[in-house]
């Protein structure tokens, strides 16, 4: 195991796998092997509601307690929870996950669209640009990340089932939200990416390291495709519901490794 040193903090990256705190430390829970993360809230809450849901873990942050619930689907036990904005809140929600036994995951959240397209459009990454902090901490420093071809398959098999229209592409993961300028977005229109989002890479890194499956949902809210006139539409407000539905099925279907 080695520090591989660079000029650049960032750029550092240690192959050691274990640190001083590791995920679980003070649990024990024990979670089905299926997860769903959902970047939304009253949409949980009255999933919830309806369904009676057990909750068998609660995370708890110097900001809000994240309770973990368990469902049924087709006969299949799976855990889902609220993913926190940003690649560092939701790996260290991810991470507790894989440490209660979790070994593949969907998470379901809106983004930025890029291109021209209609509020609600499903978009399936297959890569994502590592323009964030946190998969430089799981993974040596690379341009892009790939996402696991599995997961992948499961939700577009869902979407195809439903009926629904969807794009596999390239999404660019950022962390500095006030920071898409016009130069920057054009820039990364210009090498293919449809969507932009704040978490795909981090948490595809994280998986990887920590060896488990893990694909995103994605639908189109705001829009930068026009970069002289942001739109913000909705917000995509009138889509989680399905989204999150979409990514529970997805979940439940064998998924190859």
């Amino acid at each position: 195991m080695a520090i591989l040193k660079n000029e650049i903090p960032i750029l550092e990256f240690d192959t050691e796998q274990k640190a001083v705190i590791m995920p679980g430390h003070h649990t024990d829970y024990q979670f089905p092997i299926k997860a769903v993360m959902l970047f939304m809230g009253p949409e949980i809450d009255e999933f919830v509601a309806e369904n009676q849901c057990e909750v068998v873990g609660k995370f708890v942050s110097v900001t809000k307690e994240f309770c973990v619930y368990k469902t049924q689907i087709h006969n299949v036990d799976i855990v889902f929870v609220q993913a926190p904005l940003g690649g560092a809140g939701a790996v260290q929600i991810m991470e507790q996950l894989i440490a209660g036994g979790v070994r593949e995951i969907i998470a379901a959240g809106c983004c930025g669209a890029l291109v021209e397209d209609t509020e609600g459009s499903f978009y399936i990454p297959m890569a994502a640009l590592r323009q964030e902090g946190t998969s430089y901490h799981y993974l040596p420093p690379s341009r892009e990340i790939e996402l696991d071809a599995g997961p992948i398959k499961a939700i577009c098999k869902v979407l195809e089932h439903a009926g629904l229209s969807y794009k596999v592409c390239k999404t660019w993961t950022t962390d500095g939200f006030y920071r898409e300028t016009k130069e920057m977005v054009q820039y990364r229109k210009s090498e293919g990416y449809s969507v932009v989002e704040m978490e795909c890479a981090s948490m595809a890194a994280c998986a990887k390291m920590r060896g488990v499956l893990f694909g995103q949902l994605l639908f189109t809210a705001d829009s930068l495709a026009n970069v002289e006139a942001h739109d913000i539409r909705n917000w995509g407000n009138d889509f989680f519901a399905a989204a999150m539905r979409i990514a529970m099925e997805a979940i439940c279907m064998p998924i190859e490794v």
